[in-house]
């Protein structure tokens, strides 16, 4: 999964879909480092605030060296996710809740697991973002030893934060699990 900054949503028409136009330029491989190639597209939806739902068209690349598939979304997508970004982390930073939705999208339960989802990979976020400071950007092992959260800081500062925290683990070659398993143990 590639996530790109620079980008246009343009409608097409004819096919009655937007795509994604990357205006960044080349993309690479977050494996290999090497160059990606477009291989082919698929309709991927966008939810709004209210439900209202857009198909939106992106791209499938092939790195050249390592002959591996990535997605190259928008960061305006999270991945696994259909609402945008800034609902998410509107929601998720409580700056709104069902009361205030026009009609019932997104519904409380999509809210809940949208919070759960972030509480559950705090510690993954913490430590990627510390890792990636540490490794490509050679901030330092006190980054590493620090037990400030890289993400209470980086939502502290505002808006955006999602977007951010999604391109930068993703395009650094890491994930975030959509689900974390429960950790209960169920006795027979």
């Amino acid at each position: 999964m590639i996530i790109i900054p620079k980008y246009k949503l343009i409608f097409n028409k004819k096919k009655k879909i937007f795509e994604v136009v990357n205006i960044a330029g080349c993309v690479y491989c977050p494996e290999c480092d090497k160059q990606l190639k477009y291989r082919d597209s698929r309709k991927r939806i966008l939810r709004k605030y209210g439900g209202k739902k857009l198909w939106v068209l992106i791209r499938r690349l092939k790195c050249c060296n390592c002959r591996r598939l990535h997605t190259e979304l928008p960061d305006c997508l999270a991945p696994h996710k259909h609402y945008e970004v800034e609902v998410i982390e509107n929601v998720v930073d409580e700056v709104i809740d069902s009361d205030d939705m026009d009609e019932d999208y997104p519904c409380d339960a999509t809210m809940k697991r949208w919070k759960k989802w972030i509480l559950d990979n705090t510690s993954n976020i913490n430590a990627y973002m510390k890792s990636i400071g540490y490794q490509v950007l050679g901030l330092g092992e006190e980054l590493l030893r620090s037990a400030e959260s890289i993400l209470e800081r980086l939502q502290e500062e505002g808006e955006g934060w999602l977007s951010i925290i999604l391109r930068t683990i993703y395009n650094s070659g890491y994930f975030l699990p959509s689900k974390i398993a429960d950790d209960t143990s169920h006795d027979p």
